[in-house]
């Protein structure tokens, strides 16, 4: 009974103290968002620039689809209301924290372009912050961050001689007849030291374009594109170049005269195909649909297999007195199917994958 009296007080109690001690939504760009009334500048957008530099890249989930980045992000723009304010104070050049210029914007009647990273996943952690406001009443706002983006546009088709198209998006909150990004190119690049092994970095470049916002409403986005392939060295050694290998054990067994032989040889190439498969099937993305990758080791262990099926019927054509036709299906086998079927598959899958 004293439970059931006690138990409503507990939840009133608990559901006061979360509303009390809630933290603050904050947004991804100069302060938290409250209650802003938002006017265009002489009914023209204010011009924001976006700058991204990508200084390393911590990894690469292809399963997941997704990448981690460590970055700077800058944003330039123009308050002539500061501008004003520096020149009484007789200071050319200020700087300030993200808290104490939203405070500095509140006290001239102005607001900040706020922003997000449109391809975000999780938490983004801002290492540190300077904005700089120059007696012209520039603006400049940099931030070093790291954070992990989303990357839906992975296409393994081709794995491993694919190329994977990366992107950076950042994205306005208001709409476009508020704020209008647009690039700045001498802010824009990628480091020299990523720290990425797997994959080789290149072709970036930075434009910008409308998306859907808020609301429907139409907003302005800035997003760095880069290229990236994988160093194919590393494949070739560690899995083409085994696989070739059991292939040409698998053809060698047609050269034994004993067939029992043959069987048992082409039994333990089968098996070393298998474990060979199941090492390196945790590099391998899973992924939906089939690979160049997957193709090769799909119809080889396919042919591999078909070689004791094989083996075992030409011995049972020599147990029943056969060894004739045995002989003169084996040489056809060997000069001829056995090569041929591994060589057209291979350029039908390079046509089909790569071409």
């Amino acid at each position: 009974m004293t439970h059931r009296f006690f138990q409503p007080l507990f939840v009133a109690f608990f559901c006061i103290t979360a509303l009390v001690f809630a933290p603050s939504a904050q947004a991804e760009g100069l302060g938290e968002i409250g209650i802003v009334e938002y006017q265009s500048e002489n009914g023209t957008p204010k011009q924001v620039g976006v700058g991204i530099t990508i200084d390393q890249i911590t990894f690469v989930d292809q399963q997941a689809e997704n990448f981690g980045v460590v970055g700077t992000l800058f944003l330039q723009l123009n308050f002539p209301e500061l501008a004003e304010r520096n020149v009484t104070q007789g200071a050319p050049l200020r700087t300030y924290s993200v808290e104490s210029f939203r405070e500095l914007l509140d006290e001239v009647g102005a607001q900040p372009p706020f922003f997000i990273i449109r391809n975000q996943q999780g938490r983004r952690f801002t290492q540190q912050t300077t904005i700089i406001v120059t007696e012209t009443g520039q603006v400049s706002y940099a931030e070093r961050f790291t954070t992990t983006l989303q990357a839906p546009h992975f296409d393994f088709a081709r794995y491993p001689f694919d190329t994977q198209t990366f992107f950076v998006e950042i994205s306005s909150l208001l709409p476009t007849e508020f704020v209008e990004f647009h690039p700045l190119e001498d802010e824009t690049g990628m480091g020299d030291t990523l720290g990425e092994e797997e994959w080789i970095l290149q072709n970036p470049t930075i434009f910008s374009t409308t998306v859907e916002g808020i609301g429907g409403h139409e907003t302005s986005m800035v997003a760095l594109q880069f290229e990236a392939k994988r160093h194919v060295l590393y494949y070739i050694l560690r899995i083409l170049l085994p696989l070739i290998i059991i292939l040409f054990v698998s053809w060698a067994t047609f050269f034994l005269e004993e067939y029992r032989r043959r069987i048992d040889m082409a039994s333990a190439n089968l098996l070393v195909f298998v474990a060979f498969n199941f090492a390196i099937s945790t590099t391998l993305p899973r992924l939906g649909y089939l690979t160049f990758m997957d193709s090769l080791f799909v119809a080889m262990f396919v042919i591999t297999g078909s070689t004791v099926l094989v083996n075992i019927a030409l011995r049972r054509l020599k147990t029943s007195g056969k060894e004739v036709l045995a002989r003169k299906v084996d040489r056809y086998l060997v000069i001829w199917i056995y090569p041929l079927l591994h060589a057209g598959f291979l350029l039908w899958a390079v046509r089909f994958f790569l071409v």
